[in-house]
């Protein structure tokens, strides 16, 4: 018979959700059920596609096996003589979420990202806040014993070693150099400009997803904890304001899960669709498509925060071709860039660039994106249904200063490449969308040259970097925009949390999945010390 009361039910088994279920689990007494709508990734049962760590991931994963099917949204803000497109999102849909899918990029961002977090309202969540959380999540093979870095967590971080880079990454070393950017080494423990070898969360050339970390084997075998995958919420159980469960499809059998806590992690754009069809949000809306208002929140679906993103990317010379194949197998996910363009010297290091190149594909390729944006954007629901998708608009570049980013991110890219140590090579760079790098683009100086034609092609083609965050944010009581408490307990309401990206108040200056790891870990403190 299938037990269907618990003390926490948490849905969506990605990132943070695999988090929660341990750390909660982890009390013999409660009683915690793990909903998550993708496949099961046990360990001895991962994909071979999402595995390996190293190898380019987006073509190994094109398609709906991983991720949301048809889950679609607008990039760019709207603008005079930009046709927009809606576009493929791929946002991981299988236990770990983005996590087992994503670029394994280990970046924290910065003290003053947290900082700016307790000045909106996030009490509590200053680095000095959040920093025992970033060292308990990891195990760091190379500064683990550093006072800002962990050595006994369950997730693995490690680096290429300098000693295995290939002949070609040494020469893009000298030419940062020669720009005036110095090696700093551990972008998780230096927080001025510079390049650096990127932390991974690897075990060897291995992924090393959440799920993998947080539900091995032993945590799986508690008598206490209920995984259910390939299932689907409906719809949350409401009692006047209490939440009080939830409807999940599981097969063709629809059952009614009794909860005395309801915990969403299912991203920012899936958990503030759950609030909103629970009627949880901006009541004019609610109204608008006949959904009951249970608290008026004006925030849910709001303040969506993403990084702009565009790549360049050249077909390698022979000689280059050569050079990118001296090092260590992995060597191709290159050196993180922590720069400043210059646009508002209030924010500085507001980009983050990777310079590498691929002997296998045959290309070399700088991307970055706008590490401290200024644009957001929001989500809507289409109508009630819990199969619909909502209306998901970035807007990105809707403010000027992260359109003047970019271009001032793609001269610091010429400036790197014409270094005499990168300019041996020849190498002829094009635009390229950061999602599907391919040569073929318009040529980088010719753009350059032509002011318009290069905001034409930047508002037509910027991407994201599937960091999407922020759209149910921390805030103060008094904060009419304020979606959930320090804790994640949604205003408004009883029984009911947030503890995901969502929840973000603004976007660290870094990927989202270390920083995602770390609030849920403070999440499930914050609930343990109440219970």
């Amino acid at each position: 018979m299938t037990d269907t009361i618990f003390d926490y039910v948490i849905v969506g088994g990605g990132t943070a959700g695999s988090v929660l279920a341990n750390r909660l689990s982890a009390r013999p007494e409660n009683r915690v059920l793990l909903i998550e709508a993708g496949i099961d990734t046990p360990e001895n049962n991962i994909p071979p596609e999402i595995h390996d760590g190293l190898r380019p991931w987006l073509p190994r994963l094109s398609g709906d096996k991983f991720f949301w099917p048809n889950l679609t949204i607008h990039r760019a803000a709207e603008h005079p003589g930009i046709t927009r497109e809606p576009q493929f999102y791929e946002q991981g849909r299988l236990l770990g979420g983005g996590s087992s899918v994503n670029m394994v990029v280990s970046n924290r961002g910065l003290p003053r990202d947290y900082d700016e977090w307790q000045a909106l309202g996030a009490d509590g969540w200053d680095w000095q806040g959040v920093l025992p959380y970033f060292i308990k999540t990891e195990r760091d093979a190379d500064y683990g014993d550093d006072p800002l870095h962990g050595n006994a967590g369950p997730i693995p971080i490690g680096r290429v070693d300098s000693r295995h880079w290939s002949d070609f990454t040494v020469a893009a070393t000298q030419a940062l150099e020669a720009a005036g950017l110095p090696n700093i080494h551990d972008q998780n423990a230096r927080f001025d400009d510079g390049y650096f070898p990127p932390a991974f969360t690897l075990k060897g050339e291995e992924r090393f997803s959440a799920a993998r970390g947080y539900l091995d084997a032993s945590v799986r075998a508690r008598p206490n904890l209920s995984l259910w995958t390939e299932s689907r919420v409906l719809k949350l159980l409401t009692t006047g304001n209490a939440i009080t469960g939830v409807s999940v499809l599981r097969g063709r059998e629809t059952v009614q899960v009794q909860a005395r806590e309801v915990i969403l992690t299912a991203g920012a754009l899936q958990s503030p669709a759950i609030l909103l069809r629970t009627g949880i949000g901006p009541a004019a809306d609610l109204h608008a498509l006949g959904i009951p208002v249970l608290a008026d929140r004006p925030g849910v679906g709001r303040n969506l925060w993403e990084h702009s993103s565009i790549g360049v990317v050249a077909p390698l010379t022979e000689q280059a071709r050569a050079d990118a194949s001296t090092g260590k197998a992995g060597s191709r996910h290159q050196l993180g860039i922590r720069a400043s363009s210059g646009v508002d010297p209030a924010t500085p290091s507001d980009l983050f660039l990777h310079i590498g190149a691929d002997p296998v594909s045959g290309l070399a390729s700088a991307v970055f994106w706008v590490n401290k944006p200024s644009s957001t954007g929001w989500l809507k629901l289409k109508d009630a249904d819990p199969f619909s998708y909502p209306d998901v608009d970035f807007n990105l570049l809707s403010d000027p200063r992260d359109l003047a980013r970019l271009k001032a991110g793609l001269r610091l890219i010429t400036h790197y490449f014409a270094a005499p140590s990168l300019a041996k090579y020849g190498l002829a760079l094009a635009l390229s969308r950061f999602a599907a790098p391919q040569p073929g683009g318009p040529l980088l100086n010719d753009l350059l040259q032509d002011e318009a034609a290069l905001e034409r092609y930047l508002r037509t083609n910027v991407g994201g970097v599937w960091h999407a965050s922020g759209t149910a944010r921390i805030g103060r009581a008094d904060d009419s925009h304020a979606v959930v408490d320090k804790a994640g307990r949604v205003y408004g309401v009883t029984g009911l949390r947030v503890a995901d990206a969502s929840i973000m108040p603004t976007v660290p200056t870094a990927n989202t999945n270390l920083p995602t790891l770390m609030l849920a870990e403070k999440i499930a403190d914050a609930i343990l010390a109440q219970a």
